[in-house]
């Protein structure tokens, strides 16, 4: 079960005493993307996951969606833009897929065997969900 907290949804600004005795102001500022991604994983997060986890800076992990609630591909990259081949299976042949966090016209079109390569750029993440 995923944990989100306050100071990530809301920020936060404090001071505290370090390890060194000293006052630290500590600034935890709002992570922007949160609330679309706590809004893909409520609409998107279905069905068994199966992990790409094969590159140290790339990685992904689809979610296979069920009979009534869709699926997703989930890549992140903390070095250059990354790419995966993600096998979502035959129901998802020929599907046309969109990045849901991103503003762009770009889409992925799976093969017949349901398979597509995903994509994200450098040090971001992407969530691609079947395009309505």
């Amino acid at each position: 079960m995923p944990t989100i907290f306050y100071p990530d949804r809301f920020g936060a600004s404090y001071e505290d005493t370090g390890g060194d005795g000293e006052k630290h102001k500590i600034e935890m500022p709002v992570i922007p993307e949160l609330e679309g991604l706590i809004r893909a994983r409520q609409q998107y997060g279905w069905g068994a996951q199966t992990d790409y986890f094969d590159h140290p800076n790339c990685v992904a992990f689809s979610r296979s969606g069920t009979e009534t609630q869709p699926g997703c591909v989930v890549i992140m990259s903390n070095g250059d833009a990354g790419e995966k081949t993600v096998a979502m299976g035959e129901a998802y042949a020929g599907k046309v897929w969109r990045d849901y966090l991103a503003n762009r016209e770009e889409t992925i079109t799976a093969d017949e065997q349901g398979n597509a390569v995903f994509i994200c750029n450098a040090g971001s993440g992407s969530v691609w969900v079947v395009a309505e």
